[in-house]
C-alpha cells in the first residue's frame, strides 16, 4: 500500500512540473511575442511623432573590398543633408562593422532593433549574413535594405520589410551563361566559393547552360580558409585532365583577387567570367596583369548617359580620388532611395516606408531604375558587362 501511495506522489510530482513547465514556456513565449510587439508599436508610434534626425544603421564588413559600398552612402549622407535631409530633417547613421560573420552580424542586428529610435537599415552586404539578421529586422518591425546580398533566399520568406535594391545571383548567372553562348564557348569549368552567394551564382550559370547546350567539364567548391597551395592543386588537376573553353569562377574578395592569378601561372589561359562581386578595382590591384581579359556582370556603368551618373562619378572622385564601382553606386543609390520613400510617403515610419517601397515604380538611380515587387525585390534593372583592359574595367555589353 505504501508503495503505491509513494508512486502516486511520484506521478503527482511529475505532473505538476510538466505542468509547471508548460505554464513557462507558455508565459514566456506570449512575453516575448509582447516585448516584440511592443518594440515593433514603440518604433512605429515615435517614427510619426520625431522631429530629430532620421536614424538609419549601416552595417557591413568594412574591409578593403566593401569599403567602396560605405563611400557610396556616406557621399549620398553628405549631399541629402546640405539639402536639407528628409522632411526638413538631416540623416542620421550609425555605423557597425560586422565582420562578414553571422554571430557579429546578429549581435549588431540586436544592437539596432533595440534602438527604437532606429527606422531602417542598410546592410549587410554579405547575403550569408543578411539571410540571418533578416529575421531580427523583421521581428522587431525595422526596414531593411540590402544593396549588395542577391541570395534569392533574402525576399522569399514572407517579409514584408526586407528589400535589396540589387538584382539576385539569378540575373548574374545568366547573363554570364548567355555571354559564354554568345562568345561560342562550349565547355566551361566552375570554380566556387562555399558561401551562399557564390554557390546561387554557380547554379543559376550551371543550369542555364544546360539550357544553352554548353558542357560543365568540372565544378569545385573551395573554403574561404583554403591556402594558396590548396588553389594550385586544383588548376595543376584541370590542366592535366580536361579542356575547357571558359571558367566561371564564382567568389569573393580576397581569395578571388588570389586565385585568378594562380589560374595565369598553372598554363591556363580559357577566359574568366564572374559575377558583380569582382566588379572592383581592388581585385585589379590584387590580381595585377592576371586580372587582364576577366569579365564581370555590374549593375553600374560609369559612362552611362545622363547628368545623374555624370555627376556622381564627378563627385565621388572629387571627394575619395577615385572612379565609383558598383558597390559604392550601389550603396549611393540605397541611402537615396531611403530618402525618397521618407519624402514620397511623408513618414519615417517603417511599415509606410515599406508601403512607398513595394509601389516605387521607375525610380531614377545612378544604378538604373528601380522598380520593387511585392517580394521586396528590385525587378528589371539594367545590367551591363564589363572587361578588364588595360588595368581598368570596360563596359563592352
Amino acid at each position: 500500500m505504501l508503495r503505491k501511495i509513494t508512486l502516486w506522489a511520484l506521478f503527482g510530482i511529475f505532473a505538476v512540473g510538466c505542468i509547471t513547465w508548460l505554464c513557462f514556456l507558455v508565459l514566456n513565449a506570449a512575453k516575448s511575442e509582447s516585448i516584440r510587439w511592443g518594440a515593433k508599436k514603440i518604433r512605429a508610434e515615435q517614427a510619426e511623432l520625431a522631429k530629430g534626425p532620421i536614424v538609419i544603421g549601416v552595417a557591413g564588413g568594412w574591409s578593403s573590398s566593401y569599403l567602396s559600398l560605405l563611400n557610396g552612402i556616406n557621399l549620398a549622407l553628405e549631399e541629402i543633408n546640405s539639402k536639407g535631409g528628409a522632411l526638413g530633417r538631416p540623416l542620421e547613421i550609425v555605423l557597425r562593422d560586422d565582420e562578414m560573420t553571422v554571430a557579429t552580424g546578429m549581435q549588431i542586428a540586436q544592437e539596432f532593433a533595440d534602438n527604437l529610435d532606429m527606422v531602417a537599415v542598410i546592410g549587410h552586404p554579405n547575403s550569408k549574413v543578411s539571410l540571418s539578421t533578416a529575421v531580427i529586422y523583421e521581428y522587431y518591425g525595422l526596414l531593411m535594405l540590402s544593396p549588395l546580398a542577391s541570395s534569392p533566399a533574402l525576399t522569399r520568406q514572407g517579409r514584408r520589410l526586407v528589400f535589396r535594391n540589387i538584382p539576385t545571383d539569378e540575373a548574374d548567372g545568366v547573363i554570364l551563361a548567355e555571354y559564354a553562348a554568345k562568345q561560342g564557348y562550349k565547355r566551361v569549368a566552375i570554380y566556387y566559393q562555399q558561401d551562399s552567394y557564390s554557390r546561387g551564382l554557380a547554379n543559376i550559370f550551371e543550369r542555364r547552360c544546360y539550357e544553352l547546350g554548353l558542357s560543365i567539364v568540372d565544378r569545385l567548391p573551395y573554403e574561404f580558409t583554403y591556402k594558396t597551395s590548396d588553389f594550385s592543386t586544383d588548376f595543376e588537376l584541370w590542366k592535366r585532365q580536361f579542356d575547357f573553353d571558359a571558367i566561371l569562377l564564382a567568389g569573393l574578395l580576397p581569395q578571388a583577387g588570389e586565385i585568378i592569378p594562380l589560374i595565369r601561372r598553372s598554363g591556363i589561359t580559357a577566359p574568366i567570367l564572374s559575377g558583380g562581386s569582382l566588379d572592383n578595382e581592388r581585385l585589379i590591384q590584387q590580381a595585377g596583369d592576371a586580372a587582364e581579359g576577366l569579365v564581370v556582370v555590374s549593375t553600374f556603368d560609369p559612362t552611362a548617359q545622363g547628368e545623374k551618373v555624370a555627376a556622381f562619378v564627378k563627385a565621388y572622385e572629387k571627394r575619395f580620388g577615385s572612379l565609383p564601382n558598383r558597390n559604392a553606386a550601389q550603396g549611393y543609390d540605397a541611402l537615396n532611395l531611403l530618402a525618397h520613400v521618407i519624402k514620397e510617403g511623408g513618414s519615417t515610419a517603417p511599415e509606410k516606408m515599406a508601403a512607398i517601397l513595394r509601389k516605387t515604380r521607375d525610380w531614377q538611380g545612378v544604378t538604373g531604375a528601380h522598380t520593387f515587387d511585392d517580394n521586396g525585390d528590385v525587378q528589371g534593372k539594367p545590367m551591363v558587362v564589363k572587361i578588364v583592359r588595360g588595368g581598368v574595367f570596360q563596359v563592352i555589353q
